[in-house]
């Protein structure tokens, strides 16, 4: 697909760049004075959200907002974030999280009009949870915050990083885990991003060496999976469907169709290019800016040494 073709059509919102969390593959202790180029606001205001729907929607037709950070429950003004997404009348609106947040939250946020939840599991061991998190939460509330968003009527997935060295070994489990819960899990590709940027081979874990260790287990084949989609699906012979994210060995650059904005309200094109943009007031400026991210995007991920804390992921 060309540039000319591809059209912008999911927004990912960094509302803001703190977690609550510390991972290894985002914010180890040994990188703790790594720091983005440029400085970033906390929060994302509610205004400022609001004024930059406003500008873009005449432009492109936004399908998705995909609300992330950092930890987006973190975020005071998060209801009131969603909200502003429904009433520009965008039907999917979905959440990245980690789950470590008041269950109340959860009832809050779908009759705000969330529609989807992404949970981010590296780990169903408690032992696991607390090496790849630096944090001692119970692993099984994160689980049980899980099971409940489901529930209550959430779209749900899974996102598990793979880091060699660290959790390569739970992949059967986490499979098993969501796999009997009917919930899509989605393993990704450690991307050469942030902090680790330079340490990246060291713990990367490719996703042939995922799908070989879950052949050992199961028999898979396809499954149906949309043209736009980030991810390849597969489904194990017991109803397990599962999907690689694999940005360096499988690359699907050409039909990305996301744009990001960090908490700053800035726009990027690329997660592999940290060039970024203000929004201009006039509407023809509107679309020269848009057709400038565009042309960041590149044809391989190549990732950064910017988090995607800052940029929506």
């Amino acid at each position: 697909m060309s540039l000319d073709t591809r059209k912008f059509e999911v927004l990912r919102i960094s509302i803001l760049s703190l977690c609550n969390f510390a991972c290894v593959y985002c914010a180890p202790k040994e990188k703790e004075n790594h720091s983005p180029k440029k400085t970033y606001n906390q929060y994302l205001t509610p205004e400022l959200l609001n004024t930059n729907l406003t500008r873009l929607l005449p432009h492109i037709n936004i399908k998705e907002v995909h609300l992330t950070g950092g930890e987006p429950t973190l975020h005071k003004d998060l209801i009131q974030l969603i909200q502003i997404v429904k009433q520009h009348s965008i039907e999917q609106i979905a959440l990245t999280s980690n789950g470590n947040f008041d269950k109340a939250l959860l009832e809050k946020m779908k009759s705000a009009g969330l529609t989807r939840m992404n949970f981010s599991l590296d780990s169903i061991s408690q032992k696991g949870f607390e090496t790849l998190s630096d944090r001692k939460n119970p692993v099984f509330q994160i689980l049980d915050q899980i099971e409940t968003a489901q529930k209550i009527g959430f779209d749900i997935k899974i996102n598990s990083t793979i880091l060699r060295g660290f959790n390569e070994s739970e992949i059967l489990d986490l499979l098993e885990w969501a796999g009997k819960r009917s919930i899509p899990i989605r393993f990704l590709e450690f991307m050469k991003m942030g902090p680790l940027h330079k340490e990246h081979p060291l713990y990367f874990y490719s996703a042939e060496e995922i799908r070989n260790q879950i052949k050992t287990s199961y028999q898979i084949k396809n499954y149906p999976t949309p043209q736009d989609s980030t991810a390849q699906y597969f489904v194990t012979g017991e109803g397990y469907i599962f999907g690689m994210i694999a940005n360096h060995t499988e690359p699907f650059c050409e039909s990305c169709n996301r744009l990001r904005m960090d908490s700053q309200g800035r726009i990027y094109g690329c997660l592999s290019d940290e060039t970024s943009f203000e929004l201009p007031d006039s509407s023809d400026e509107i679309q020269n800016t848009l057709n400038q991210a565009m042309l960041t995007k590149k044809t391989k991920f190549i990732g950064s040494e910017l988090s995607m804390k800052y940029i929506g992921g």
